[in-house]
């Protein structure tokens, strides 16, 4: 099997010639990769994080999973946007974003630093209900104008070395754009009719993204739902509420158009994971963290949701892939193999990303140990 092949058998529950092995360096290792300052992939774009993601998974030989794939939307005709650098050292580059509509004008403001990722230090919406007018124009472009040139340029990059998700971000109390994050459960009780009508309106919007991505000429290895922190950063009950029905929805939707469907959720996802497999339609699901930022136990999860979900994980990235030599990583890789291996329908990999500094050897003891005690 290529390892696209692979990957999509086990993302649907089939059995592969072996385990996948798939540790989720999509982010900082890349980067660390391709030496120099981070910001010259993440704001230049030289290269594009998905072209250093796909070079990172033909240097270790890893199955990949990009997380890269996007589809990009026009905004409204009478918006302007722009970025520009505010500031400048060795250590760290400071953006500033302008967004402007009919209903004012929002700035965000994101630190870039050497060896990180960005972070966005302040966000465009401080005042959801002063600022409420300005979410159409700022969440919601123009579908019937979706382009999808940027996956298809991942897509065809990458090749039979992994598959592409096509990312799509489910509705959560905790917009991207969205701060001071305490401020949102406020709102929560405060303005809940309103917050519950954006999330209506948001649903609504990635429903016409969906049909639109079904109704194009591109069948996308998979969509990816890469939800952070989904029962983490909002209760269970906002999750049943806010994110479930669109989950529910667009799973069905992708279903039925024969396109694989794919959760992330790092932290606590035990509840995810069933409202998934006895609600929804979705195929896979990861990173089932263990505690205690997580609370998944892999084995249990198998035994419980495995004939309905294919599962991927869930190697500690800090006790294990950080900090263990390589004969540590093995063992407990094949304990991994031993809880969930058996039938098909599971991917070795990571409970959340790989921090930067992870041995390389540990990322290449992965698919030495799926490909010496992973085969089926």
């Amino acid at each position: 099997m290529t390892r696209r092949e692979r990957m999509l058998t086990a993302m649907t529950g089939g059995t592969p010639d072996r385990v996948p092995a798939s540790p989720d360096t999509n982010w900082m290792i890349p980067a660390r990769l391709k030496g120099g300052k981070f910001w010259q992939i993440y704001y230049h774009g030289d290269p594009p994080i998905w072209k250093a993601y796909n070079d990172c998974v033909r240097y270790y030989g890893i199955d990949g999973f990009s997380h890269h794939g996007v589809y990009h939307l026009p905004r409204h005709a009478d918006t302007e946007s722009k970025t520009v650098i505010i500031e400048q050292t060795d250590e760290r580059l400071v953006t500033r974003s302008t967004f402007k509509c009919p209903k004012g004008t929002l700035t965000q403001d994101t630190v870039f630093l050497h060896d990180e990722p960005p972070t966005p230090v302040t966000k465009f919406i401080t005042d959801f209900e002063q600022q409420y007018g300005c979410l159409e124009y700022l969440f919601f472009g123009d579908v019937s104008r979706i382009s999808l040139d940027s996956y298809n340029a991942a897509r065809a990059d990458l090749g039979d070395d992994g598959v592409v998700g096509l990312c799509m971000n489910l509705p959560t109390l905790l917009t991207q754009s969205r701060q001071p994050a305490e401020a949102a459960f406020y709102d929560y009780f405060d303005h809940h009719d309103l917050l519950a009508a954006f999330i209506e309106r948001w649903t609504d919007h990635l429903v016409r993204v969906a049909q639109a991505i079904i109704d194009s000429n591109v069948k996308p290895d998979f969509v990816f739902f890469p939800n952070s922190g989904m029962v983490t950063m909002q209760s269970a009950d906002i999750m049943r509420e806010f994110s479930l029905p669109a989950l529910k929805k667009l799973t069905r939707m992708f279903k039925q158009a024969g396109i694989v469907t794919s959760l992330h959720c790092c932290g606590k996802e035990r509840a995810v994971v069933e409202a998934a497999a006895l609600e929804t339609d979705l195929d896979c699901i990861d990173p089932l963290e263990i505690p205690p930022m997580g609370d998944c136990d892999l084995a249990e999860i198998r035994k419980t949701f495995g004939h309905r979900l294919a599962l991927k994980g869930n190697l500690h990235t800090t006790e294990v892939m950080l900090r263990m030599a390589p004969d540590g990583v093995e063992r407990e890789a094949r304990t991994c193999l031993d809880a969930a291996m058996a039938g098909g329908g599971f991917i070795l990999s990571t409970g959340d990303q790989c921090g930067r500094d992870t041995p390389d050897a540990n990322i290449v003891k992965l698919v030495e140990v799926c490909e010496k005690y992973g085969k089926y």
